[in-house]
């Protein structure tokens, strides 16, 4: 029985802008890209700002249209249905996580929402756990259980993501691939009201 779910800060919640920049920066070589990944590693770590991402991407990537404020994130950003959809999972008695890499901004920004609306239990990312390590580390994965209570085998996590869907498999999570929140809410309804976890 699930009584615990994650959901991808990026999926579920925003469309994930510093994936799609990150993805263009393949187009400029290895180098680039290798560059442009260990900044956002070290901004998910804390250790830069958002301004000098928005500088690095801006010049790097040949962006002048990259600033700070197209990658800031607002509370307005988040649907009502959103949050009326993860407001309605607690009449489940499911604990709700957020699971995802989020910088200083992103973790103010769901602390200063979580703290008005009372969504979820726990939010977890490298930031958040004071870990050194990556997203997909098992020291995360770990963490984010600690965190929300429940072993692998009772905690969903909900992800567009192919690589933490994975991994989390690896760790033994169930998994779900986010495919729009209609087609989330069915089948959340499903697995909430069978003993039968999910088999994506």
């Amino acid at each position: 029985m699930i009584r615990a779910i994650f959901f991808d800060f990026y999926s579920v919640w925003t469309p994930d802008k510093f994936g799609y920049y990150l993805a263009n920066a393949q187009l400029n070589g290895p180098e680039v890209y290798k560059e442009m990944y260990d900044l956002m590693e070290k901004y998910y770590h804390g250790q830069v700002d958002l301004s000098i991402v928005a500088e690095t991407f801006q010049s790097r990537l040949g962006h002048p249209d990259i600033t700070v404020g197209t990658l800031t994130l607002s509370k307005d950003s988040v649907s009502p249905e959103i949050n009326n959809f993860m407001r309605g999972l607690h009449g489940h008695f499911v604990k709700v996580g957020v699971f995802a890499n989020l910088g200083l901004q992103e973790t103010q920004l769901l602390n200063d929402f979580n703290a008005e609306n009372q969504l979820f239990e726990t939010i977890a990312s490298p930031l958040s756990l004071k870990t050194t390590q990556t997203l997909l580390s098992q020291e995360v994965f770990a963490g984010a259980l600690q965190a929300i209570g429940e072993p692998p085998e009772s905690t969903l996590i909900v992800s567009g993501n192919p690589y933490t869907l994975a991994f989390a498999r690896n760790f033994g999570i169930n998994t779900l691939q986010f495919e729009g929140l209609p087609k989330l809410e069915q089948t959340l309804a499903q697995i909430l009201s069978s003993d039968i976890p999910p088999t994506t």
